[in-house]
C-alpha cells in the first residue's frame, strides 16, 4: 500500500497574496504597452483607436478583441486586424468598429476591450511561457448625450443615513471614482478603493460607525483621459 502524502494547506489569504502577485508579475512581463486605461468611443465618429506599443526586441503576435461584462454573445462591434503580427519595437494602431446599431441611445454603454499578447513557441523544451491579456474598458458614448463625465461628477448626489453613505448618478455616463474616504475634524476613514456608477444607478457605502454631521467624502474621479481628478463633496 503506497505511504499517504501530507500537501501544506494554505489559508484563503495566502493564496489571494499569491494570485495578486502572479497579476502583478503578469503586468511587469508584457511586452506589449497600451497607451490608454480605457477607450471612449464617440457616436459621431466612424471608429476609435488606441496605440500600442511592442516593447521587446523581438517579434509579438497580438489578438484582440470586445467582450461584453455580462457575458453576452450580441457584440456590435469589431477589430480591424483581431490577429496581427507586431515587429520588434514596432507599433499598431488598434482600430474598433461600431456596427451602427443594437445600443441604447440615451446612455453610455460598456463594453471589455481584450488585448492577448501570444508568445512566440520557445526554443528551450523546459521553458515556461505565459499568454497575458490585457484588458480596459472601452465606453460607447452616443451622439445624443449632453454634457460631460465632469459634469455628471459634480451633480452626483450624496446621502447619509446613519452608517450608510448612499451615492446616485442621475447621468447617463459611467462614472469611474477611486480611493473614497470619510472626512471631517479629526476624522479620516477609507471607504472603498473603487466605485463604478451606470447610468442611473445608486450604491451604499458602509461606514465603520455613524457618520457624524459636517462629514464629507473625499474621492478622485477618473477622467476621460485617464487623468486623475480629486473631488470632495458634503454629506447632507
Amino acid at each position: 500500500m503506497p505511504t499517504p502524502q501530507r500537501f501544506p494547506l494554505f489559508s484563503l489569504k495566502a493564496v489571494q497574496a499569491l494570485l495578486a502577485s502572479l497579476c502583478l508579475a503578469s503586468s511587469a512581463w508584457a511586452q506589449l504597452k497600451v497607451e490608454g486605461t480605457r477607450l471612449i468611443y464617440l457616436g459621431q465618429d466612424r471608429e476609435a483607436s488606441i496605440n500600442v506599443v511592442n516593447r521587446s526586441g523581438e517579434e509579438t503576435v497580438m489578438q484582440s478583441w470586445v467582450s461584453d461584462p455580462q457575458g453576452g454573445d450580441d457584440i456590435p462591434f469589431a477589430i480591424v486586424q483581431p490577429l496581427t503580427l507586431l515587429p520588434p519595437q514596432g507599433h499598431q494602431m488598434l482600430r474598433v468598429l461600431y456596427a451602427g446599431q443594437g445600443l441604447p441611445t440615451d446612455r453610455e454603454s460598456m463594453f471589455w476591450l481584450n488585448i492577448l499578447e501570444i508568445p512566440r513557441k520557445s526554443e528551450h523544451a523546459d521553458s515556461m511561457q505565459f499568454a497575458i491579456r490585457q484588458r480596459l474598458k472601452l465606453f460607447y458614448r452616443p451622439t445624443e448625450l449632453q454634457g460631460s463625465t465632469s459634469d455628471a461628477v459634480r451633480n452626483l448626489q450624496w446621502h447619509r443615513h446613519s452608517q450608510r453613505i448612499e451615492i446616485s448618478n442621475r447621468s447617463a455616463f459611467h462614472l469611474s471614482l477611486v480611493d473614497l474616504a470619510l472626512e471631517g475634524p479629526g476624522l479620516h476613514q477609507p471607504l472603498t478603493d473603487y466605485v463604478l456608477l451606470q447610468p442611473g444607478a445608486s450604491i451604499t457605502l458602509d461606514a465603520r460607525s455613524p457618520v457624524p454631521d459636517g462629514s464629507r467624502v473625499a474621492f478622485t474621479e477618473i477622467a476621460d483621459s485617464g487623468l486623475l481628478q480629486n473631488h470632495s463633496a458634503p454629506l447632507p
